[in-house]
């Protein structure tokens, strides 16, 4: 494994926990922790996870068997579970500290239509 790889998924992993927690601490925050809201970001968090086992065993495979391609997988799916997490991150500090919201960080986060609305 490939040094980028492995930094792709140590910061998979500790954003799919900052993540997590982020999330618990908003629904504190709330009064609206709920089991059943926990169970589903366990499963959204595992599905992630096994999304990046995947493109780990396909990209191994690759270069061991002709599956007809050899393509970068596990780099770009990391891309995109960095992103997701990093927006669901902003998310849940934008409910945990209301002034985030407005913030220009946060702000960079969001689409134009999405501005309109706050």
């Amino acid at each position: 494994m490939q040094e980028t790889e492995i930094t792709a998924l140590a910061v998979v992993g500790i954003l799919i926990i900052l993540d997590y927690i982020t999330g618990l601490v908003k629904a504190a925050m709330q009064h609206d922790i709920s089991s059943t809201k926990m169970r589903e970001g366990l499963y959204h968090k595992g599905a992630f996870v096994l999304t990046m086992v995947l493109a780990e065993i396909l990209e191994h495979a690759q270069r061991v068997i002709d599956l007809g391609y050899t393509l970068p997988i596990v780099i770009p799916a990391a891309v995109y579970v960095i992103l997701t997490e990093t927006t669901s991150i902003l998310e849940n500090l934008g409910g945990i500290n209301p002034e985030l919201k407005a913030s220009k960080l946060l702000q960079l986060f969001r689409t134009q239509e999405e501005g309109k609305d706050q």
